[in-house]
């Protein structure tokens, strides 16, 4: 379903900005993709999350060139998946609030792949920052 100038979402290829609560912190991102994007991203220090605000000023930019540094949002890759599943599973393991996964999964390597399952490959977003295009430190909302 199109609906949104003929894009599925109403952020797509959209230049939107990004705040902290307490207004010390501005980034645009662009959104690379008709896809969703996250409510807030962290800050590149890992230390506060920016929302996304005023969204009518987001901008449909197409052609849109990011300069280098700057973060886009693109589209999960089975690579970056597969990373983000490994880390998750390493930090939950052996928390003991979280048994339910060593019992679902029996094994760290179960786990991973049903991670991988869920999180939805090549549709979710991810942040990577351009020059590197390396996936930021982000803990998306």
């Amino acid at each position: 379903m199109r609906s949104f100038d003929g894009y599925r979402h109403r952020e797509a290829f959209c230049l939107m900005k990004y705040a902290a609560e307490d207004g010390s912190e501005v980034e645009w991102i662009w959104n690379s993709r008709d896809g969703v994007t996250p409510f807030c991203v962290s800050n590149r220090a890992g230390d506060k999350m920016l929302k996304h605000v005023d969204w009518h000023l987001d901008r449909r930019l197409f052609n849109y060139q990011p300069l280098a540094c700057e973060r886009i949002f693109v589209s999960l890759s089975p690579e970056r998946a597969r990373q983000r599943a490994q880390q998750q599973v390493e930090h939950f393991w052996d928390r003991d609030d979280c048994a339910h996964i060593r019992e679902m999964y029996g094994t760290k390597e179960n786990a991973i792949e049903g991670f991988i399952a869920d999180s939805r490959v090549g549709e979710a977003p991810d942040l990577v920052e351009i020059g590197s295009l390396e996936p930021t430190n982000d803990n998306s909302i």
